[in-house]
């Protein structure tokens, strides 16, 4: 759970009707946040869109964005993402040659700063970096596009990292309604949804009832 005792449901637009980027927002309704997966198809296999499109976004949305750039290099993005007024910022451990200096340019942009970790990373590959961090991000399904499946192993890697630390840790990858609930009993205050929130008929509800029922569920 996330400081205010909530457990934050992160809508993917990169999962959403690609060909009506501004009807999808509109069916959030008042949720307030929105995910953006930047992927440049070298890093990942997979593309989805560039700083036109967020530049685009920004301007559409008041909505809280937060950015994940499964990218070569994520250092070239930055000034631009925070001129867009992204809020949160998540790069790939992995991509990184220098992480802490990376996770400072984002703090110096007035950004907060998140440590993705990819699929195949081990829990303890963020420990000399989590001074720099405001949040840790957990791959939890193979960034290959469609059909992301989520692995149940990875549950044990967010155990480890909340035993490891006291930072928030997000969630990102084949997140569904019975994965979700795992995921938070198992450390989690976050998790990016894609085709589980925007293919329901009214998306904004849809966000709105996973995260009550987390709430619920982790009160059992």
């Amino acid at each position: 759970m996330d400081m205010n005792g909530d457990f934050r449901i992160l809508p993917s637009i990169a999962s959403a009707d690609q060909m009506r980027i501004a009807g999808e927002i509109q069916r959030l309704g008042d949720w307030p946040y929105l995910h953006l997966d930047i992927e440049d198809g070298n890093f990942v296999p997979n593309i989805t869109f560039g700083m036109k499109t967020v530049r685009q976004i920004a301007s559409y949305t008041e909505k809280e964005l937060d950015a994940h750039l499964m990218v070569a290099d994520p250092g070239a993005y930055l000034e631009e993402l925070a001129g867009c007024g992204v809020k949160n910022v998540a790069v790939h451990l992995e991509a990184l040659p220098y992480p802490l200096q990376t996770l400072s340019a984002i703090h110096k942009l007035g950004m907060r700063a998140g440590l993705a970790l990819g699929f195949s990373s081990g829990a303890e590959a963020v420990m000399p970096f989590l001074s720099g961090a405001d949040y840790l991000l957990v791959m939890t399904a193979e960034p290959d596009g469609e059909g992301q499946i989520f692995r149940a192993r990875t549950l044990e890697k967010i155990r480890a990292l909340s035993r490891l630390t006291a930072l928030p840790i997000w969630v990102d990858g084949g997140v569904g309604p019975e994965t979700i609930v795992q995921a938070a009993r198992a450390g989690a205050s976050a998790a990016v949804l894609g085709r589980a929130v925007f293919s329901a008929e009214n998306p904004g509800e849809r966000a709105r009832e996973l995260a009550a029922m987390v709430l619920y569920q982790n009160k059992k």
